[in-house]
């Protein structure tokens, strides 16, 4: 269950003035669960939930779970409102090994509801990443997808992402996120240093349209990107592979409720008061 916001004044639990009344599909938070215990996980439900949209079973980690404690960690979530799925990385084993069919049986009966597909390590050919989507939306699944390569300096063109999106889009994907992986460094839109290629912000900002561009999630496990993405498309860019420890650290960042992103005028250095 979503506990209570905390009813202290608007002006000191959102300083901005832009999160206490966001939209349902904006802004979202995605944290990504790398193996954490049910103590921790219901701990983080209940510390976080309220300000937590997705957790994602990173990596292939769903099949490792004993049974009944994955069915519980489902269970949590869903009470909690959170919604929790395995990482597109199964999928993919899945589709290689050619036992795309029990995978679909196996989720569906462990609970989960939501799915990604993506192509990370694999390659899939367009005609068969739309197929697909379709085959699982009408397995009842949400589908949510991913673009870009896993391997240490893949990166891609705006025009590959564009084309990826409107497809993804077209065929059903409820969002398309942005390939980050765990590390954040020299792959998608980030150098060796884990810094963001801001031409291609600039590029996407001025061949995608706003309304298209919100179905998109920026994976950002950085604080320092998780910053430059909240400064350079605001405060409710939906952003993913968050570890769970950081979620109040980004929603803090969110908010302004940490010097990074403290409500101040650019050019401002310091806060006058009178």
């Amino acid at each position: 269950m979503k506990y209570l916001q905390n009813n202290c004044h608007p002006q000191l639990s959102d300083p901005s003035g832009e999160r206490d009344s966001k939209s349902k599909d904006l802004g979202l938070t995605m944290l990504i669960d790398k193996g954490i215990g049910l103590s921790f996980f219901e701990e983080l439900l209940q510390l976080s939930g309220q300000y937590t949209d997705y957790i994602k079973l990173g990596f292939g980690t769903t099949v490792l779970y004993p049974y009944d404690l994955l069915k519980k960690k489902i269970e949590l979530a869903k009470n909690a409102n959170v919604i929790l799925y395995p990482g597109g990385t199964l999928y993919e084993i899945a589709a290689h090994q050619g036992v795309l069919k029990e995978y679909f049986d196996y989720i569906q009966k462990l609970g989960f509801d939501h799915i990604e597909i993506s192509d990370g390590t694999i390659d899939l050919p367009y005609r068969i990443r739309r197929k697909t989507i379709k085959e699982a939306l009408e397995r009842g699944f949400t589908v949510i997808t991913e673009c870009g390569k896993k391997a240490a300096g893949s990166h891609f063109e705006v025009k590959d992402l564009e084309r990826t999106l409107y497809s993804d889009l077209e065929c059903g994907a409820s969002y398309v996120i942005v390939e980050g992986r765990e590390s954040g460094e020299n792959v998608g839109i980030f150098n060796a240093k884990g810094l963001i290629d801001k031409e291609f912000l600039l590029d996407i900002e001025t061949k995608i349209p706003n309304d298209i561009r919100k179905f998109l999630i920026w994976e950002a496990p950085q604080k320092k990107q998780q910053i430059e993405l909240i400064q350079f498309w605001g405060r409710n860019v939906n952003i993913g592979n968050v570890q769970c420890e950081d979620s109040y650290n980004l929603e803090c960042l969110r908010r302004g409720l940490r010097f990074d992103t403290f409500p101040l005028n650019r050019s401002q250095a310091i806060m006058q008061i009178d």
